[in-house]
């Protein structure tokens, strides 16, 4: 019960203190906001010639920025170590979501991006014309 109780404080503490963590999680927020514009680049390039690129990485660059934002906020917020919103609940949280949001767009990028490449590619060939119909006069 002691362990739970101790586990349950660790992460909910309204003041949890010192964080000693405060480069890393910068540098991480200044790679997301350098990522977010190389990758805005390379979409604008590419989303004129490859439709699936176009539509399933649409929102790549956005989210990239909104994850460096919330990152900065929540490191200076816990700097200022400001109760019940510098909890450790928070930091875990949005980092597990942003873990998710990787491990979603690595899996679109392998599995999906490749098959919808080949299936744009296959519905965009011109098509023979179907010779049992009538001609046009």
């Amino acid at each position: 019960m002691e362990t739970a109780k101790s586990v349950f404080l660790y992460f909910f503490n309204r003041a949890p203190g010192e964080f000693s963590y405060y480069i890393p999680l910068s540098i991480l927020c200044g790679l997301l906001i350098i990522g977010s514009i190389v990758f805005s680049f390379i979409y604008n390039k590419k989303k004129k010639t490859d439709f699936a690129f176009k539509r399933l990485f649409r929102t790549v660059s956005k989210r990239m920025t909104i994850f460096a934002i919330l990152f900065i906020i929540l490191m200076l917020i816990r700097y200022q170590n400001i109760a019940y919103l510098s909890m450790r609940f928070w930091m875990y949280l949005l980092s597990a979501v942003f873990l998710y949001f990787v491990y979603r767009h690595v899996k679109v990028a392998i599995k999906e991006y490749p098959r919808e490449k080949t299936n744009v590619h296959t519905n965009l060939s011109p098509k023979k014309d179907n010779k049992y119909l009538p001609n046009k006069k």
